[in-house]
Order: C-alpha cells, then sequence, then structure tokens
C-alpha cells in the first residue's frame, strides 16, 4: 500500500504548505536506538501473503522462546523479530538461509533510521559444494577462489585433516539473490582440459530454473540439497 502511495505522489507536483517541512526534535519522539540493538527485521519472499502467526509460533519454536522476545508481524510477511542478546541475532544470521514452506525467510539487522520499504534483502549467505574438482587441488585456497566466482566468501569448510577437503569443496557465501544461481565454475588449468565443476546450494529455498533468480514457485530438483 505504501509503495504505491509513494508511486502515485511521484507524479504530482506540491503545493508550497505540503512542501514544508515538519522539524521534529528525534530525541523527543523517538524509539532509542539501543532498543532496536538485539533485533533483526525480515521478510518472506513469497508471492501472496502468509499467515504470519504461523511464520511467528514455528520460528519462536525453532529459535527457542527464552532467545527470542517477541515476533512482531508489522507489514504482511514483514516481520520485527528481538532477541534477548546480540549475540542470539547474530547467531541466527550465521545459522541461515532461513525459509518458511520453501520461501526465503530474509533477514538483516534492524536499522532504526530505515523505513519498512527501505530493506533490500538482497544477499543471502549460504553453504556451496563445489564439485569434480581434482584430487590434487581440493585446498583451501581453490574453495576460497572458487567460491568468489559464486559470492563473496565468508568462510570455507577444512572437514578433513591437512586442508584436504575430501569429496567436493564447500564455501559459504554472500549471494547476490538479484543475480541468477550460478550452476558450475568451469576450472582452466595450464596444459590441461578445462573442467567444469558442478555447484550444490545447501539449503536452498524455493528458485526458478527457468530465470535462475530465488523467489519463484516454479523449483527445479537437479542441483538441489534438500
Amino acid at each position: 500500500m505504501t509503495e504505491s502511495l509513494l508511486a502515485k505522489l511521484g507524479d504530482l507536483n506540491f503545493t508550497a504548505e505540503e512542501q514544508d517541512a515538519v522539524v521534529v526534535v528525534l530525541e523527543s519522539v523517538a524509539i532509542p536506538a539501543e532498543d532496536f540493538a538485539c533485533s533483526l527485521v525480515g521478510r518472506v519472499l513469497s508471492s501472496g501473503p502468509l499467515d504470519g502467526g504461523r511464520v511467528a509460533r514455528l520460528f519462536r519454536t525453532i529459535w527457542k522462546d527464552d532467545k527470542v522476545q517477541t515476533i512482531t508481524e508489522i507489514n504482511p510477511n514483514f516481520f520485527l523479530i528481538a532477541f534477548a542478546s546480540s549475540s542470539n541475532s547474530d547467531n541466527i544470521l550465521k545459522r541461515g538461509p532461513w525459509d518458511f514452506q520453501k520461501h526465503w525467510f530474509a533477514l538483516e539487522p534492524a536499522d532504526p533510521a530505515c523505513t519498512i520499504h527501505g530493506y533490500a534483502f538482497r544477499y543471502m549467505c549460504i553453504w556451496v559444494r563445489i564439485h569434480n574438482i581434482p584430487l590434487s587441488l581440493m585446498t583451501e585456497a581453490l574453495a576460497r577462489t572458487l567460491g568468489a566466482c559464486v559470492g563473496k566468501v565468508v568462510i570455507t569448510d577444512t572437514r578433513l585433516e591437512d586442508g584436504n577437503m575430501g569429496e567436493f569443496l564447500r564455501v559459504r557465501v554472500s549471494l547476490d539473490t538479484t543475480k541468477p544461481l550460478r550452476r558450475c565454475v568451469t576450472l582452466s588449468r595450464s596444459n590441461a582440459k578445462a573442467i567444469l565443476c558442478p555447484l550444490q546450494y545447501e539449503r536452498i529455498p524455493i528458485f526458478c530454473h527457468g530465470c535462475g533468480l530465488i523467489g519463484h514457485t516454479d523449483t527445479y530438483q537437479g542441483h538441489l540439497i534438500e
């Protein structure tokens, strides 16, 4: 509703009275910024409104009542979540991505200066598995190099000793969800044939196989991990 109203206002000419700014002393009317220090905002990326009560009850159960103070739906599919401590909210961000009925529940730290329409919910942190790597190249260094082709590298997973990654390389990246999901990376080696390295995304929400973007209901299981 607010977005459509703002769009309509953009086509109008305003009177001098309408353009007079209302000057306020923020400290006198604003909720203290520290009240948001342990809070996140979240939006379930669904094409239609969901049952906000069910969303709140589910994540209260998953995230534990002693760590979650309130989950409030302040707009359809948009929630303000207050935690008992900043370590609780940080931990929830690190454990993502989260989903509700396979729809991505995007989360960001609450910004007291931002309106509910100012959050982009653009980046998703997710674990990616990179397959078909030669045994001699199963290293953390290559995981970082190839992971950077998918998104901003957050951390790599060295599951075995001596830097050996086992069957596949595994790296956690911050993924730009406005771009199609990448399906592979091509590994080029000097004096050797290039290798196609398929990607698998762990706990990936609904996405469209046609355009590769997250948020559509047309799912494809060919390179997902449930």
